[in-house]
C-alpha cells in the first residue's frame, strides 16, 4: 500500500525536486508525441483493411472510450502519484514484488525499442530518398549495410534530444507534432480527390452489424487501443511522474487518447483512397510503406512532393514514438542508478541500439532469421502480441486495487462520479477480458 501522501514534484526518497512539464498543455503535446507513430499512420489502416473496415473503426472507437481512457487515466495518475517511472511506482505498491513488475515493463520496452528504431531508421533513409527525388524499393533500399547505419543515426539523434531531459521532450514535440498533424489532415484531404476515394470512404465507415458480433474483432480493436495508446508499455506512468499540480488528468487523458484517434481514423482516410485508386488489396500491411507506396507515388500527379510529405511524416511519427518509449527506459535507470540525465541517456541508448543490431542485420546480407523469418518480424510478433493486452490489464488492477483510493482520486483531480467510474474499469476490466476469451473458445 502507498505510505502517506507524496508531493508531486518531489523524489520518493526526498532529495532534489522531480522537474515537471512547464504546463497542462504541455504534458498532452508532449503525450500525444510519444504515443502518435507508425502504430497510427501504418498499423491501424492495415488493421482496418483485415478487420472488416467500418465495423473494426467502430470497435476500435468504443474501445478508446471504455478502456484506452480509462487505463490511460489510471497509469498517468500513478506516474504523478509515485513521483517515478514502472520500477519505483511499483515498488511502492510491493517492495518485494512490486519491482520486477516494474522491470518487467522497462524490458519490454526496451524490447520493442530496439527492434522500432530500426524501422525508425528506414523512415529517415526513405524521407531522404524522397527528398532526392531517388525512391527505390524495399529491397533495394536495404541492400548492404544500409538499415544497420540508419539505425546508429536514429541513435545518436535519440541522444541529443534525450540528454536535454523532459526540456528536449518539450521541444521536439511543440515542433513536430502540428507537423504532423498538418501532414496527416493535408495528405487525408489530397487523398480525396483520387478516382476510388468514394468506395474507400464507403468501405471505411459502412458498419457491418455481423463483424460487430464477432468477438475477434473486439479483441483486435482493444489491442489496437492499447498498442496505439501505449498502455502497459510504462510509458503513461512515466511521463505521468512529470505532472505538475492542477492538472487534471482525465482531461488530459481524454484529450491525448481523442487526438491519438483522430491521427488513426485520419491516417485511413489518407491510405485507403490512394489503396483502392491503384488496385492495391486493403490488408497488404507492411509492404504498404516501404513496398507499394513508394511505386504508386510514381503515377501520382505531384507524386515526388506527396511522397515526400509522406515519408517525413513516417519519420516524424516514428522519431517522436522512440524519444517517447527511450524515456520509459531512461527514467528507471537514471532514478534507480542515480545517474545523471546525460549519462543515463547515453547508456540507455548504446544499450537499446545494440539490441537493435539483430533486427537491424535481419535486413541485410547477414539475413539473420529465426524460424524461418527475419529477426525484426519475430521481435514484432513477441513483444507486439497478447503481453502487451495483459501487461496493461494487470498494471492497471494492481493501481486501483493496491493504491488508496483517496490518494489516486487526489492524483486524478476531477470531481464527480466520472474517476470512481474510472478505477473500476480498472479493477474488474481483467475479469471481463477473462470472461470474453471463455466466450471466445467456446464459440
Amino acid at each position: 500500500m502507498f505510505p502517506g501522501k507524496l508531493e508531486v514534484s518531489q523524489t520518493v526518497d526526498g532529495s532534489a525536486p522531480r522537474p515537471v512539464w512547464t504546463s497542462q498543455r504541455t504534458y498532452i503535446l508532449a503525450s500525444i508525441a510519444g504515443v502518435v507513430g507508425l502504430g497510427n499512420i501504418w498499423r491501424f489502416p492495415y488493421m482496418a483493411g483485415e478487420n472488416g473496415g467500418g465495423s473494426f473503426v467502430l470497435a476500435y472507437a468504443i474501445c478508446i472510450f471504455a478502456i484506452g481512457i480509462p487505463l490511460t487515466v489510471l497509469e498517468a495518475s500513478a506516474g504523478r502519484l509515485a513521483g517515478r517511472g514502472p520500477v519505483g511506482l511499483f515498488r511502492r505498491i510491493n517492495p518485494r514484488w512490486g519491482p520486477w513488475v516494474g522491470w518487467f515493463l522497462v524490458a519490454m520496452a526496451t524490447a520493442i525499442m530496439s527492434y522500432y528504431l530500426v524501422v525508425s531508421g528506414w523512415t529517415l533513409g526513405y524521407a531522404i530518398d524522397a527528398i532526392r527525388m531517388n525512391l527505390v524499393g524495399f529491397g533495394v533500399f536495404t541492400s548492404g549495410f544500409a538499415s544497420l547505419y540508419w539505425l546508429l543515426v536514429i541513435g545518436a539523434l535519440s541522444v541529443l534530444v534525450l540528454r536535454r531531459g523532459i526540456t528536449g521532450l518539450e521541444s521536439i514535440s511543440k515542433i513536430l507534432l502540428p507537423l504532423l498533424v498538418l501532414v496527416v489532415g493535408g495528405l487525408a484531404i489530397y487523398s480525396q480527390t483520387l478516382p476510388q476515394a468514394g468506395a474507400a470512404r464507403e468501405f471505411y465507415f459502412s458498419c457491418d452489424m455481423e463483424h460487430l458480433l464477432d468477438p475477434g474483432i473486439w479483441r483486435m480493436a482493444a489491442g489496437q487501443a492499447f498498442y496505439s495508446l501505449a498502455i502497459g508499455q510504462g510509458f503513461l506512468i512515466t511521463y505521468g511522474s512529470y505532472i505538475p499540480r492542477g492538472v487534471n488528468v482525465v482531461k488530459a487523458s481524454a484529450a491525448v487518447a481523442g487526438t491519438n484517434s483522430v491521427v488513426s481514423i485520419t491516417a485511413g482516410l489518407m491510405i485507403f483512397p490512394i489503396v483502392f485508386s491503384f488496385g492495391i488489396a486493403p490488408d497488404a500491411g507492411s509492404a504498404l510503406a516501404f513496398t507499394a507506396l513508394p511505386a504508386v507515388f510514381g503515377e501520382l500527379s505531384g507524386g515526388a512532393f506527396i511522397s515526400i510529405a509522406f515519408y517525413l511524416l513516417l519519420f516524424v511519427a516514428a522519431f517522436t514514438s522512440c524519444l517517447g518509449g527511450l524515456a520509459v527506459v531512461l527514467a528507471p535507470v537514471r532514478d534507480e542508478f542515480h545517474l545523471s540525465q546525460r549519462r543515463a541517456a547515453l547508456v540507455v541508448v548504446a544499450l537499446v541500439t545494440a539490441l537493435g543490431i539483430p533486427s537491424a542485420l535481419s535486413f541485410t546480407p547477414v539475413n539473420l532469421t529465426v524460424g524461418g523469418q527475419p529477426f525484426l518480424d519475430m521481435m514484432d510478433k513477441v513483444t507486439g502480441s497478447g503481453v502487451v493486452i495483459v501487461a496493461g490489464m494487470v498494471g492497471a488492477a494492481l493501481i486501483a486495487w493496491m493504491i488508496p483510493r483517496k490518494q489516486l482520486l487526489d492524483a486524478i483531480n476531477c470531481r464527480g462520479f466520472l474517476p470512481g467510474w474510472l478505477i473500476s474499469v480498472g479493477r474488474y476490466l481483467i475479469l471481463a477480458a477473462i470472461a470474453l476469451l471463455v466466450i471466445t473458445l467456446l464459440a
